[in-house]
């Protein structure tokens, strides 16, 4: 038999404060530097050092314009996927006002017409994601990736979309980023930021302080032998490989200047001193710390826990390891909510049995009570 323990990982974000000043406007009506503090002392960063948001319709032949609806076939509240050739888009009318953004979330691909429309915002059917209907942006997780937003337009009562036949392929936007300007005021041991973890939580950090124009250093530790990746999905594809289900390439932290520190693990924090020593002996001094290591599996505490066919799953190299073990044997899985069912149901037509170990009466009580759970039970 082999044994698999299941848990369910939760993980709080936490973004440290921002130290950004408020954005004036000078006499000339331009924006004004922003202005930080590093390490106590105050440094300018001018907005024309961000990367500037390439204009979507700059080429002509990347943009497509088409009728998609009378004004009158949607009324306030409704959604619509309307085909513009090339590619499909997500029609919003809100208070009297049409929208246009993309039809699929850009987390896992739900269809985001069955989603939930309220208040300017629309959220995912499938995992909560929600989506600014102005402008795209995601404002709730999970998930990374923006919405690409449409030019909509009405001529004698007909709705028309101009999109970016790039951004309808995509169906998603990176929100514009700041780099690092400051490398050469840091030696190898400090750091402005430093994050403990490198999963969805400590990179959405890293990203968020770079949209917010923040320039300074920022280093990413972890554990792990890889960059970061989506963990969740280890128990809905067991088999697959790190660089299939990274969360970023590794283009993406060169070109925005996110540092990642790979099979780093931080054995104490003198938050006294603000510095993190390692288990090698290496220390780096920060000046804001976020821990992000999220959760880790819950051990077995019974007899025979100890020996070599009993598993917790927490990296790809796990789930790649009970996959090929499972193949045509007899698995044992203890824990029978999302991931031991998930877990399940990938090995289902691998294993020769898969037979589920719980406290429960049946799966899924403590979330959708117990006529689902038994509903569940009968699949």
């Amino acid at each position: 038999f082999l044994f698999v323990s299941a848990v369910e990982v939760k993980i709080e974000v936490v973004i440290p404060e921002k130290e950004r000043s408020k954005e004036e406007m000078s006499p000339n009506g331009k924006a004004s530097p922003l202005i930080y503090k590093v390490n106590g002392t105050a440094r300018h960063y001018h907005l024309e050092e961000h990367p500037i948001a390439s204009n979507p319709y700059h080429n002509p032949k990347d943009v497509v314009e088409a009728s998609v609806c009378h004004v009158k076939d949607l009324e306030n509240g409704q959604m619509r996927e309307v085909d513009l050739g090339c590619g499909k888009a997500l029609l919003i009318k809100e208070s009297g006002e049409f929208h246009a953004v993309g039809h699929k979330c850009p987390h896992y691909g739900a269809p985001l017409v069955k989603g939930v429309l309220s208040k300017g915002r629309i959220r995912c059917p499938w995992h909560g994601a929600c989506f600014n209907i102005s402008t795209g942006d995601i404002e709730d997780f999970p998930g990374l990736d923006s919405l690409p937003r449409f030019q909509v337009k009405i001529e004698k009562e007909k709705v028309y979309i101009r999109a970016s036949k790039q951004a309808l392929q995509t169906q998603r936007r990176t929100k514009m980023m700041a780099k690092c300007i400051s490398l050469s005021n840091y030696n190898l041991s400090s750091t402005n930021v430093l994050i403990i973890g490198a999963g969805a939580a400590g990179l959405v950090c890293a990203e968020t302080l770079r949209q917010e124009g923040f320039s300074d250093r920022i280093v990413m530790c972890t554990m792990d032998r890889h960059l970061p990746y989506d963990r969740p999905k280890l128990s809905k594809s067991m088999d697959s490989h790190p660089e299939q289900i990274t969360l970023r390439p590794k283009e993406f932290f060169r070109t925005y200047d996110i540092e990642v520190l790979t099979e780093m693990h931080v054995a104490a924090v003198d938050i006294k001193n603000k510095t993190a020593v390692f288990k090698d002996g290496f220390k780096m001094e920060y000046n804001k710390l976020l821990i992000a290591t999220g959760n880790t599996p819950k051990a077995l505490s019974c007899k025979g826990k100890e020996v070599e066919n009993v598993f917790n799953i927490r990296t790809p190299e796990d789930a790649n390891r009970v996959v090929k073990l499972a193949t045509s044997k007899n698995v044992v899985i203890v824990g029978a909510s999302f991931l031991g069912m998930e877990v399940a149901a990938y090995l289902a037509e691998r294993a020769h049995s898969v037979s589920l170990v719980e406290l429960e009466e049946v799966p899924f009580k403590k979330f959708f009570g117990e006529r689902v759970g038994r509903a569940v039970m009968k699949v």
